[in-house]
């Protein structure tokens, strides 16, 4: 029998673990980042059911086009404020705060006036009338995020997490209540245009109590708006793509496919983004800021990160594997009849997900390494397969190909980003294959070892729910 020495007491095992890795200060952070967004993804989720059942399918079908265009607003005229405040030595000067919140409002009243002259002319385009006093009420809410207090940027720049996902989780919750509660009484369109513009004016006004000796004023320094605009404009031409990439699939869906069937593909992509959200959050509030805070150490970055990144999507590719072989039974026990075509969606979707966070992760870092073009370029590439691929697909009737389509564009995006991250040290092909092959691995072990219990459905019959597309 082995002796006490050659096997640690479970207790120093768990010493052991605690001290390398759950006391060390970026696993606290990845826990304030994972923590508080795996909170507010199961408050979603369950809000997301509750609405499904009081608001038929064709109320997310439009409201998908709402939240696209509004988003795509903001993508379009970002000049990357907020980058700029967490990458700039003068990011914690008040007077560079002062200067990008005049930015950030002026931003906000061009956009609200665009919005009311566009209303119109999009209902227009998209033939459908009732878009015309939503967007009409929607407009305003360009001028609420604009009011948003700089204190949002210097949280994310001292890698305040806490204060961060306090932040959000007190604005979710009052999303939650009030669209809900507007759902049940209005029963129409109207409760989840009213949540949105109340949910905003309250995450507007919650932001400015998390500085509370800091106010913000309108001051103009051309020195400052310099340093903004120059940084910003890749951050422009990034975020613009990345923009028409990402929401292409949304707008044109509304306008080619059958309105009933994009709103079931908007709840399976409300599932299946929050683990890109995720890679976004991290990417943001973590690999950024940590990145562009060793600018001046470049030489250290690739070795620590590169670990960290291994590690971190390691763990991610295991909880997405899990997703993608459990997914579909979720929605056949969580949604009625008419949101049942989101089962056989969200796996394909799912696995898209995963090459957009590889993606993500490389972007973040790149942008922290004051990179941002090689982002722009990828989400470019990503833009033109969706360009190309997705009238082809719906041309000929399948939603199946479809969805494909996307899974190919998100990896045009990741074999894009491979050069120039390999060329700052920061991954490699291999490593990102390693990553690939557990994910899809941990998938169909998975899927094949529940189905075989009939605790989720096998992958034939996954398959076989490809039929609901065309009902």
């Amino acid at each position: 029998m082995p002796s006490d020495r050659s096997i640690p007491p479970i207790a120093n095992w768990w010493t052991l673990l605690k001290s390398t890795i759950l006391d060390r200060p970026i696993s606290r952070q990845v826990g304030w980042v994972v923590g508080p967004f795996a909170a507010m993804q199961f408050l979603r989720l369950i809000s997301n059911i509750v609405l499904t059942h009081i608001l038929a399918p064709q109320l997310f079908g439009l409201m998908l086009l709402v939240n696209s265009l509004r988003t795509g607003a903001e993508l379009l005229s970002d000049i990357g404020i907020g980058q700029s405040v967490v990458r700039s030595r003068n990011g914690e000067d008040r007077t560079f705060l002062d200067v990008a919140w005049t930015i950030q409002v002026f931003r906000g009243l061009l956009l609200t006036a665009i919005m009311l002259a566009l209303a119109w002319p999009i209902s227009e385009l998209y033939d459908k009338p009732e878009l015309f006093p939503i967007l009409l009420v929607v407009s305003p809410i360009f001028i609420l995020t604009g009011l948003q207090s700089p204190a949002l940027f210097t949280i994310q720049k001292r890698i305040d997490l806490r204060k961060r996902a306090a932040y959000d989780l007190f604005g979710l919750v009052a999303n939650i209540a009030m669209t809900v509660t507007l759902a049940m009484v209005l029963r129409s369109i109207w409760a989840l245009v009213f949540g949105l513009l109340f949910t905003t004016l309250f995450s507007t006004i919650l932001s400015h109590f998390l500085s509370e000796k800091y106010m913000p004023r309108f001051r103009w320094q051309p020195d400052f708006v310099l340093e903004i605009v120059h940084f910003g404009k890749w951050i422009f031409l990034s975020t613009a793509i990345f923009f028409a990439a990402s929401t292409f699939d949304r707008l044109y869906f509304v306008g080619s496919v059958p309105i009933a069937l994009a709103g079931v593909y908007a709840v399976a992509r409300t599932f299946s983004d929050m683990l890109s959200q995720l890679a976004q959050r991290a990417g943001s509030f973590l690999v950024f800021p940590k990145v562009a805070a060793m600018q001046d150490r470049r030489d250290e970055i690739g070795d620590r990160l590169r670990s960290m990144r291994m590690l971190t999507l390691s763990l991610v590719a295991c909880a997405a594997g899990v997703a993608v072989a459990c997914s579909d039974k979720f929605i056949l026990l969580a949604y009625d009849p008419r949101y049942h075509a989101a089962a056989f969606m969200i796996p394909i979707l799912l696995s898209s997900v995963w090459f957009g966070i590889l993606s993500s992760f490389a972007d973040s870092m790149l942008m922290g390494c004051g990179r941002p073009a090689p982002g722009a370029w990828a989400n470019g590439g990503k833009f033109v397969a969706l360009l190309i691929g997705l009238p082809l697909a719906v041309m000929h009737g399948d939603f199946l190909v479809a969805m494909l389509v996307l899974m190919l564009s998100e990896m045009v995006r990741w074999v894009m980003l491979i050069p120039p991250s390999r060329r700052e040290k920061l991954t490699s092909f291999k490593d990102d294959m390693m990553l690939t092959g557990l994910m899809f691995g941990t998938a169909i072990i998975i899927k094949s070892a529940l189905g075989s219990f009939g605790i989720v459905p096998t992958i034939a019959q996954w398959w076989s729910m490809h039929g609901l597309l065309h009902t």
